[in-house]
């Protein structure tokens, strides 16, 4: 059996099931094979994500915890890439057991020990290369393309509010390319296992959320709704290509990373850190060595830890877990505009377990809809009496990450194919991985968290 993975970054299962009748090949989907949603991994953020589907594990056996990290031993930060992955791919395990891969532009990949060829995606220092070298001149001989543009450029994304109508454009001509380049390599290519990853529904949500969800506290009745339809109307014909030029004896994967949910509003949690006297300022800045905990954006929470951080204040132990207790206390008591926007405040032991537990952020703070952390360590530096540190009017209408409880913000997972049971419509994406293998008919490594959701019919 071969398998071909469609992934939609961000794709969210509430708009599929609100404009499945305009969607004939998700509704054939849900009529033929399955159709339902995967749970993303906290946070639900897209590096984290797609590398707990690869690896079939939570993140604190993988290892990715955020976008961003700590440097050992330094109050740094340094932006996550693909090498950094502590575990097997299915790409590395199925090109071990002699399949031939093939991976179009997914978050988190490299091109490293895989058998076969991959243009790496977002956070690749080679994103939309073509490897090998021998697909690269075969794509520009057919196509004279020499590299795809597999997301949207720092340009564009910087002025969506001022030019909304060339943000739509570039993603439409974006999606055209991979689209183009990832059937021919479909078609020409030989493969085992195939997956290519489209941005472009990702991109869409967060900045004109406000104007597709209906329930979102800022909506606003506009075209850009009929614009993001149109969208998945297009992307629903591409997968329907997909299908009829894919070999018969194909089972078809349509995955998500994570959905959507309103914004409002970003709390700044390093403020309410200050007011809890865990956070200490020096000149208008955040003093790193002074303070016992501080945020780095994303709902995360960490202690300036003796023996972790260069100049750490508390100890392991006792001090460890009066401190964190003290930070959920405080954390659950914030209001803002007569609400709560923290939903829960969680150690990373109930979050996380496997052997790089203690590389994670020591708390995670999850929000309510419609509130979301700031995304960088900001602070209000004006100490204010009603206590209120928000941003109004944030960049984004519709997040997911920063940090929302995974439950709320579910993907799509559709699988169709012509010897393929599934048991239930609703999985893990730690889940994905071990069914893949079990379809392949490979061996799924016992260290796995997810488990095989469908079953080859008899």
């Amino acid at each position: 059996m071969k398998i071909l993975i469609i992934g939609l970054d961000g794709a969210s299962p509430q708009l599929v099931e609100r404009w499945i009748n305009q969607l004939p090949t998700f509704k054939r989907f849900k009529e033929e094979g399955t159709l339902g949603l995967s749970i993303p991994p906290a946070p639900a953020q897209t590096p984290v994500a797609w590398t707990t589907f690869m690896t079939g594990k939570n993140p604190g056996k993988h290892g990715i915890f955020s976008f961003a990290m700590r440097k050992t031993g330094t109050y740094e930060r340094r932006i996550i890439y693909p090498e950094l992955i502590k575990s097997k791919t299915i790409w590395k395990i199925a090109s071990e057991h002699g399949k031939k891969i093939g991976v179009i532009n997914m978050p988190m990949t490299t091109p490293k020990e895989i058998k076969g060829f991959m243009i790496p995606g977002f956070l690749h220092k080679d994103e939309g290369i073509p490897y090998p070298s021998e697909v690269q001149k075969r794509i520009r001989k057919k196509l004279d393309i020499e590299q795809i543009q597999g997301d949207l450029e720092t340009e564009v994304l910087g002025k969506v509010k001022q030019d909304p109508d060339n943000f739509f454009k570039r993603i439409h001509e974006i999606t055209d390319q991979q689209s183009k380049v990832s059937l021919f390599l479909l078609q020409e290519e030989k493969w085992d296992l195939f997956a290519t990853v489209f941005m472009g529904t990702d991109r869409i949500q967060h900045f004109f959320w406000k104007y597709i969800d209906e329930n979102h506290p800022e909506y606003e009745h506009s075209k850009y709704c009929e614009e993001t339809k149109k969208y998945y109307m297009k992307m629903d014909e591409i997968i329907n290509v997909f299908l009829e030029t894919a070999p018969g004896n194909t089972t078809t994967i349509l995955l998500s990373d994570h959905g959507f949910c309103p914004i409002q509003k970003e709390v700044l949690l390093n403020n309410y850190l200050q007011e809890s006297g865990l956070l200490k300022m020096r000149d208008n800045k955040i003093d790193l060595k002074k303070s016992k905990a501080v945020s780095y954006g994303y709902g995360d929470i960490w202690l300036n830890l003796k023996g972790r951080e260069p100049h750490g204040l508390v100890s392991l132990g006792k001090d460890y877990e009066k401190t964190r207790e003290k930070m959920i206390h405080d954390l659950h008591k914030v209001r803002v505009d007569q609400k709560y926007p923290i939903k829960m405040v969680r150690k990373r032991e109930q979050i996380y377990w496997g052997p790089y537990v203690d590389e994670a952020p020591d708390l995670l703070v999850f929000f309510n809809k419609g509130w979301q952390a700031a995304r960088h360590p900001e602070i209000d530096t004006i100490k204010r009496r009603d206590k209120r540190y928000v941003i109004d009017n944030p960049r984004w209408s519709g997040g997911h990450d920063g940090a929302h409880d995974p439950q709320e913000v579910p993907g799509i997972f559709g699988i169709l194919g012509p010897k393929t049971h599934c048991e239930e419509a609703k999985c893990n994406l730690w889940d994905l991985a071990p069914t893949i293998l079990h379809l392949m008919g490979i061996q799924i490594s016992s260290d796995m968290d997810g488990k095989p959701i469908c079953s080859i019919k008899s």
